[in-house]
């Protein structure tokens, strides 16, 4: 993976122009972007990836609304459908966290994904993220570096607010539970075919709380890759990045 700037900018200007839509959909706690975008390294067939924490007993509501927001502007990822495109694949709910409880042994990846996701919309939510997540600070060679940097929030508009409150009102009840178990027994059985015909590298967690989609994990690889170059040494950015 090749640092391109210009690759950089132009994508990050894509997340401004069309995540700020998103600001329309109630229940969402935080919008992070996260993996090659957050940590610099791009080319021309990157994509960018999304990390979607929503309110507890909304995901698959949240899930189905942003896929099918971004899929009709036509920026979502699929198929060969790949660079520049918004990869929708992790959304966890409040209650879930603390992601420990995916973790593997000496989980360099994931430490660093968490360290270095950069929140575009944020209600309020990163602090207690950081929290749930203690366990990774001691992963890295100055605790004080696990810390999320805030690239640049995407502002609210007045009309993206009143819509978010009309449907927060509209879908916060019964409406919304009904929506959301139906919901949630169409993406189950959509995930379970997927599971069927993915690979051993692949990572798929689909539960009431977490909705994680990863044809292809590499965090593994990463922790071998760290073992072999660095041993025991602790996570700085520049070690990670030389991976």
């Amino acid at each position: 993976m090749v640092v391109n700037n210009e690759i950089e900018k132009k994508l990050w200007k894509r997340v401004e122009i069309y995540l700020s839509v998103l600001q329309i959909i109630p229940f969402v706690k935080m919008v992070a972007v996260c993996n090659n975008l957050a940590f610099g390294k791009v080319d021309e067939e990157s994509d960018i990836d999304l990390f979607v924490v929503v309110e507890e007993g909304r995901l698959f509501f949240v899930r189905t609304l942003v896929t099918a927001l971004l899929h009709s502007l036509g920026v979502r990822r699929y198929g060969k459908k790949v660079a520049g495109r918004f990869c929708l694949s992790f959304f966890v709910d409040e209650s879930t966290t603390d992601l420990s409880r995916i973790a593997f042994d000496d989980d360099v990846y994931l430490a660093f994904w968490m360290k270095s996701m950069k929140p575009v919309i944020d209600n309020g939510f990163t602090d207690a993220f950081l929290s749930e997540n203690e366990w990774a600070r001691s992963y890295f060679e100055s605790p004080a570096d696990f810390k999320i940097s805030k690239r640049r929030l995407l502002p609210v508009g007045q009309v993206n607010a009143l819509f978010n409150s009309m449907f927060a009102f509209a879908f916060g009840g019964s409406i919304g539970d009904f929506f959301e178990k139906k919901l949630s027994v169409w993406q189950k059985k959509r995930a379970l075919r997927k599971a069927a015909l993915s690979s051993r590298e692949s990572n798929l967690v689909v539960t009431d709380h977490m909705l994680k989609f990863h044809n292809i994990d590499r965090r593994k690889s990463y922790r071998d890759k760290w073992r072999a170059k660095f041993g025991d040494k602790k996570l700085t950015e520049k070690r990670f990045l030389l991976l």
